[in-house]
């Protein structure tokens, strides 16, 4: 009866590494900064909100085999609760080994609420909206990455 439990066990666990989501970048950091680029995670109302991410291809197969470069958008936004309070982007492409840091900023109203605000990065290959010859099928490019910031008076 064990025999047929660690069978059991074995297949399940292959079949989840499987399933799993596997992407092509990685978002390798991302951080919060004030204007004169100090990592900083506190802020007040009025300041801007630098956000640098860095973005890195490293194929999981032979360089030889790879695509010359892979064009991404990356979408940088910033949420107080279900509320988007900013929003950066860019369009660009990688290389196979390359490393690419993007940084955009959003000032903090001063009406904006006192709290923590959630910066989430998403890497896509186009918007979902975009169907056709320049990107026939929308997919994630790499695993979402979120960090949070306080704001205070």
């Amino acid at each position: 009866m064990r025999k047929k439990h660690l069978l059991a066990l074995v297949v399940v666990a292959f079949a989840a590494l499987a399933l799993a989501q596997t992407y092509p970048l990685q978002i390798t950091k991302l951080e919060t900064k004030d204007l004169q680029g100090n990592v900083k995670t506190s802020f007040k109302r009025g300041e801007v909100v630098i956000v640098e991410t860095t973005i890195s291809w490293a194929p999981t197969y032979y360089y030889y085999y790879a695509a010359a470069s892979l064009s991404y958008l990356e979408i940088i936004t910033m949420w107080y609760g279900y509320t988007m309070t900013g929003l950066a982007l860019t369009r660009t492409s990688i290389g196979p080994g390359e490393t690419k840091t993007f940084g955009g900023g959003m000032q903090i109203r001063m009406t904006d609420p006192m709290g923590t605000y959630r910066i989430e990065v998403y890497v896509w290959n186009g918007f979902p909206s975009e169907v056709g010859p320049k990107c026939p099928k929308w997919t994630p490019l790499a695993e979402k990455a979120i960090t949070t910031i306080s704001v205070g008076g």
